[in-house]
């Protein structure tokens, strides 16, 4: 594993929990420590009609403000974990993603992201997650948040507590899919915890609708 000294200095507000405590380890203090592997994306349907499209080249096929505002809502004071195409997906000047504890993972292990730790496996990643800063650096690491791309979404599904997914009402061109979970609510593996209503974007940029729906692993 590679470290990167920015990890610290991170300080936010006391952000809400959003997730459910799943796994437990005791580290020896007065209480055993609990964390929360959390997915999350935004999904369209592609041109042939197939759901759970989720990015074209690298990047994004649309723009949702709203989807993006939440998605800091929810990540914000947390580690984030991501693929390097999704860390280069990132214009330069918005990466590292501020106040977050950036985690790239990359196979090649002299890969380098300025302002982000870089390992070289998912174990890596969420062991590196867990591991509290000292001096403390503001971050609740009781939440940890996979952000993508989809070949990283797969691989965490199994750790994986609940997924944060935004529903876009639009059709794009894709060549990247998260993972089936309609599939998994219908095995009785998953299932819905939360859905928003359909709401209209404050700009039309391509996406007429969205919603906000929380899955959760069946226990």
């Amino acid at each position: 594993m590679e470290h990167d000294s920015s990890r610290s200095g991170y300080h936010e507000p006391e952000p809400g929990f959003a997730g459910l405590p799943a796994t437990e380890e005791d580290w020896g203090d007065d209480y055993p420590k609990t964390f929360s592997v959390n997915l999350i994306w935004a999904e369209a349907r592609d041109k042939e009609g197939r759901a759970g499209a989720i990015g074209l080249n690298g990047g994004m096929p649309w723009h949702c403000a709203e989807d993006m505002k939440h998605f800091k809502e929810l990540t914000v004071s947390h580690p984030v974990i991501m693929g390097r195409k999704t860390w280069e997906s990132f214009q330069p000047k918005y990466r590292p993603l501020p106040n977050r504890d950036n985690i790239v993972i990359s196979h090649d292990p002299m890969y380098r992201a300025p302002g982000a730790t870089v390992v070289t496996s998912l174990d890596d990643a969420l062991d590196l997650a867990r591991q509290e800063a000292i001096p403390d650096d503001g971050l609740d690491r009781s939440e940890i948040w996979v952000i993508g791309g989809a070949q990283l979404f797969g691989e965490a599904l199994p750790f994986a507590n609940k997924a944060y997914v935004t529903q876009l009402a639009c059709t794009v061109d894709a060549d990247a899919y998260a993972p089936d979970i309609a599939a998994l609510v219908e095995s009785g593996l998953w299932h819905e915890v939360s859905v928003s209503e359909w709401m209209t974007p404050a700009k039309q940029e391509g996406v007429e609708a969205y919603r906000f729906i929380t899955f959760a692993k069946t226990k």
